[in-house]
């Protein structure tokens, strides 16, 4: 694992040529960790990252049995059918855009999101039942993508795969901020490790290769792969 501390340092010896991180208090040290979360939101913002990947399982009030679910505080987007025993052949339901609901059936299942990053996100489902709500205390399933929380402790460690791309990018910040002629040789350094990471996340490996996700004609007839073409 590759903690904060460590970025700090490694930051440290490309910028200073000093091995150690900068002292917790001081005015690099707070500087450089601002511009490493700002290169964690980036590479956060780049993709679907299978590592911000999670799975929410709550369940209805009991009493209101609401159809009006506050999703978690680091949601940044669904990532697949949110599900909910109902007693249909499904219990999967298709999200719509908020203002799309009107031209929905009441009849179908179906569900949006509603909310912002000040406010928090809620999801709201139409459960297509008699009663326009959910049985009381029935279990939801909720899979999205999360945002990574900012690192401010030194043991804070970075979900992003290869916390190299967090040391060239926030050092691009650093020497831009300077206005370092060395600027875009760093940043040009940082993208290429953000498309190897890419290309890692799009590579599937033979024992995930079940034919269930279809593949582009690039892919099939020319070998094209995201990230690295």
């Amino acid at each position: 694992m590759i903690t904060l501390e460590e970025i700090q340092a490694r930051i440290s010896a490309l910028i200073d040529q000093d091995s150690s991180a900068p002292d917790y208090s001081s005015e690099d040290w707070l500087l450089r960790t601002r511009y490493i979360n700002m290169s964690q939101d980036e590479w956060a913002q780049l993709y679907d990252w299978s590592v911000l990947y999670k799975e929410y399982n709550t369940m209805t009030s009991t009493p209101s049995s609401n159809v009006t679910v506050a999703l978690p505080t680091d949601f940044r987007k669904i990532s697949g059918y949110p599900k909910v025993p109902t007693g249909r052949s499904t219990d999967e339901f298709p999200q719509v855009l908020p203002q799309q609901r009107s031209q929905k059936d009441k009849s179908s299942p179906y569900f949006y999101v509603m909310g912002d990053y000040k406010d928090g996100y809620s999801a709201v489902f139409n459960p297509a039942t008699a009663s326009g709500q959910f049985a009381s205390g029935a279990s939801i399933y909720i899979n999205y993508y999360a945002k990574p929380t900012s690192m401010v402790s030194p043991s804070d460690v970075s979900p992003c795969p290869d916390p190299e791309y967090l040391v060239k990018r926030a050092t691009a910040y650093l020497l831009e901020s300077r206005e370092d002629p060395r600027y875009p040789s760093a940043k040009v350094e940082a993208e290429k490790i953000l498309r190897r990471m890419l290309k890692r996340e799009t590579t599937h490996t033979e024992s995930q290769n079940d034919n269930s996700r279809i593949r582009t004609v690039e892919e099939t007839r020319y070998g094209f792969r995201i990230g690295r073409d």
